[in-house]
């Protein structure tokens, strides 16, 4: 079954008036309904304002090679720039 992620995007401040909003949100809440009914529903939730993330940016020197990890070691993949 293919998955899909629907995101509906806000700017951070004060929301939308009723009349841009509220029919938006009945679209929403209707393609939730359907995809209950089809027993496709996973979860929803919401996000704090984009003002309350923290940015994390691990950077690390690479004077030689990576080990292998031991038994006692966890592996962790890191994505740096």
């Amino acid at each position: 079954m293919k998955l899909y992620l629907l995101s509906v995007y806000q700017p951070d401040g004060d929301p939308p008036p009723p009349e841009v909003l509220e029919p938006i949100m009945r679209e929403v809440h209707a393609l939730q309904d359907d995809l209950k009914a089809a027993g496709a529903w996973v979860f929803s939730a919401g996000l704090h304002d984009a003002s309350t993330a923290t940015v994390v940016r691990v950077r690390t020197a690479r004077s030689s090679p990576p080990t292998a990890p031991t038994s006692r070691a966890r592996s962790t993949s890191v994505v740096s720039p």
